[in-house]
């Protein structure tokens, strides 16, 4: 029997990957718990969709990077969250209403992604394949 599992991992450094606990990582988002931020300001995490058979990772089936904006004490900032959902509810309305194929959507997506995603490096990458291949006890990534 097959079951879905979720990893989290946070980027404490460029190259530097840490497992996060699934209870830790929602403490984070419900602003409970702080976590370091990059030094700019944003908190760069990495969640991993898993497939299990018999309790034991077997596939990824996705992984995304997701950049969240912190306070200076390292907790979530709750006005990111609607900038994004005001920013995203723009792009809506404007591709409900045009008539005419117009590309101003695409640069807000754009800017959309640019606020809650992030591009790892190489080195990012390897981090993150030696992690996760550790802990999960063969080769997945």
């Amino acid at each position: 029997m097959s079951r879905r599992a979720l990893w989290f991992f946070q980027r404490v450094a460029p190259g530097e990957i840490k497992r996060i606990s699934n209870p830790s990582m929602q403490r984070f988002l419900v602003g409970e718990r702080p976590l370091q931020h990059d030094g700019d300001g944003f908190v760069r995490c990495i969640g991993m969709s898993l497939e299990l058979r018999d309790r034991k990772p077997a596939t990824v089936a996705r992984v995304w990077f997701s950049k969240i904006r912190v306070r200076d004490d390292g907790r979530v900032d709750p006005h990111h969250r609607h900038e994004m959902a005001k920013m995203a509810q723009a792009e809506a309305q404007q591709l409900a209403e045009s008539s005419v194929v117009v590309a101003g959507h695409r640069f807000a997506q754009r800017r959309l992604s640019h606020l809650g995603e992030w591009r790892p490096e190489e080195k990012d990458l390897v981090a993150l394949r030696a992690v996760v291949n550790t802990r999960a006890g063969k080769e997945m990534l």
